[in-house]
């Protein structure tokens, strides 16, 4: 009885001991993530510490400090930021990696209104459906390839058509801008850094500019301007090999001549035109590039790059026409991202996000150097949340 009580006592002692130190470590249940390490002799920072310190930290202290934009706004309930993001364990990063919490509403979803858009029963990435561009069966392109011709029998290496993507320029702020790598998507090939150094819109021999890849308004434009001035200063080209002898006529004749060429041969090689419009100019029906193929995912090629592109995209190399959907489906991504001894991570998480970035607001600084240095070193926020914190100069 007596060992018992010198036990307590001494218990007792070092817990005061501590106490009198503002050492806080005993009473935590691991460490702190990395992001959240200055907080460690802080716990009331984000437990609250006025009435003791709280088992669970509330939504409120977490959003004093992060943007968590909501995940959909027909969702019936919402986690709270511990549920996903759980600190104590020691982790380099508080990412949210726990299926049961995904599984929890994606199991058998509903909706405050209307019917679910996406697959209503996933349990599992095993059972997960496949993707949804995958099942459209073709690519809406509206342009002619062939990446037979091209990666065959040209020896074109895919970077040379498909180098990573201008992150700024390709990807939306739903991509989450911050949240992948700078090649997380390959660049949608144009005409002008792809396709005219070996495709130039050269159209008389007689001109040494290439016509612009424009509208047919533009092309013809140039194409009669740079005749004009052309003639203008080769008169003695006038009356030559059948042609006109006024100015005019010979700049009509010629661009006539020219356009039959560009409309029927060298913009066919890549365009289907339309019946010609009032102007008697042919349409053009716009191409439509995909930027990006999975919208409701996170996929970084950048993580992939130690594969060969044929191994994800088997079918490039044979392809004959630019409809044939080149995308893998979601078998390919199986044989990584499995439970077996090829796994590459089949969590949720590994390709969704739960907020939705795009409607990021961002959050405005409240704190100075000197609050969270005293956190850190256990000062004078005693008692106060961050939510409560007074911010003081830096």
């Amino acid at each position: 009885m007596a060992l018992t009580c010198l036990c307590v006592c001494a218990g007792l002692a070092w817990l005061g001991a501590n106490a009198l130190a503002r050492n806080q470590s005993p009473y935590m249940p691991g460490k702190l993530s990395t992001p959240h390490s200055f907080l460690t002799t802080g716990c009331d920072a984000c437990h609250g510490g006025n009435m003791g310190v709280a088992k669970h930290v509330t939504d409120r202290a977490c959003l004093s400090c992060h943007d968590a934009p909501s995940h959909n706004p027909r969702q019936l309930g919402a986690p709270l930021c511990g549920d996903c993001h759980r600190e104590h364990q020691g982790l380099l990063r508080l990412d949210g990696h726990y299926d049961q919490e995904c599984l929890k509403c994606h199991s058998n979803l509903k909706t405050k209104t209307g019917a679910p858009t996406v697959d209503a029963q996933i349990n599992s990435f095993s059972d997960h459906p496949q993707f949804a561009a995958v099942s459209a069966g073709n690519d809406p392109v509206g342009i002619k390839f062939n990446h037979a011709k091209h990666v065959g029998e040209l020896s074109q290496k895919c970077g040379d058509c498909h180098p990573p993507a201008d992150r700024s320029a390709q990807m939306e702020k739903s991509v989450q801008q911050r949240r992948v790598s700078m090649r997380a998507l390959m660049q949608v090939p144009q005409y002008a850094g792809t396709c005219m150094p070996c495709h130039p819109l050269n159209f008389d021999d007689k001109i040494p500019d290439a016509a612009p890849h424009a509208s047919p308004a533009e092309v013809d434009r140039f194409v009669r301007e740079s005749l004009t001035k052309y003639i203008a200063s080769h008169p003695g080209d006038l009356a030559k090999d059948g042609t006109p002898a006024n100015r005019p006529a010979w700049v009509k004749f010629r661009a006539e001549t020219d356009e039959k060429q560009l409309w029927s041969v060298t913009c066919q090689r890549c365009h289907t035109l339309g019946p010609a419009a009032a102007s008697g100019l042919p349409v053009v029906p716009p191409a439509k590039m995909t930027a990006r193929w999975l919208p409701k995912a996170s996929f970084d090629h950048a993580a992939h790059q130690e594969l060969t592109c044929a191994s994800c995209h088997p079918d490039a190399a044979k392809s004959l026409s630019s409809s044939d959907l080149l995308l893998p489906g979601i078998a390919v991504c199986r044989n990584c991202h499995n439970s077996g001894k090829a796994w590459g991570g089949n969590a949720c998480a590994t390709c969704h996000r739960y907020h939705d970035w795009s409607k990021e607001k961002g959050i405005e600084g409240k704190f100075g150097i000197k609050d969270l240095t005293l956190l850190h070193t256990g000062g004078t926020m005693t008692g106060q949340s961050c939510s409560h914190m007074q911010p003081v100069s830096a």
